[in-house]
């Protein structure tokens, strides 16, 4: 996800945090270190609308489903291909071995 889109989450969620009359404070941390900020649910009428969550898990969580959808990628080539050559193949016909 790009750091546009990045933004835009955060700015849905602050609107409605706004929106709802919900805020939430934050003690800023400057010159101190990086610091986890414990996940947050927030709620209107007992329904989960937004969640915060620390960056480096947000991070986490990102690559993670980069990963996934690197896999399911992979995966969908290697059904669209039905000839496979070996590694040892492939060197001996480029007179790499």
């Amino acid at each position: 996800m790009g750091l546009l889109k990045g933004c835009a989450l955060v700015i849905i969620a602050l609107y409605l945090m706004i929106t709802t009359g919900l805020c939430i404070f934050m003690k800023l941390n400057i010159g101190r270190g990086p610091i986890m900020i414990k996940t947050q649910y927030i709620k209107k009428d007992n329904e989960t609308i937004a969640v915060i969550l620390d960056y480096q898990e947000y991070r986490r969580l990102k690559e993670i489903e980069e990963d996934k959808k690197d896999y399911y990628s992979a995966l969908k080539v290697k059904n669209q291909n039905k000839k496979w050559t070996s590694h040892n193949d492939l060197k001996r016909e480029l007179d790499l071995k």
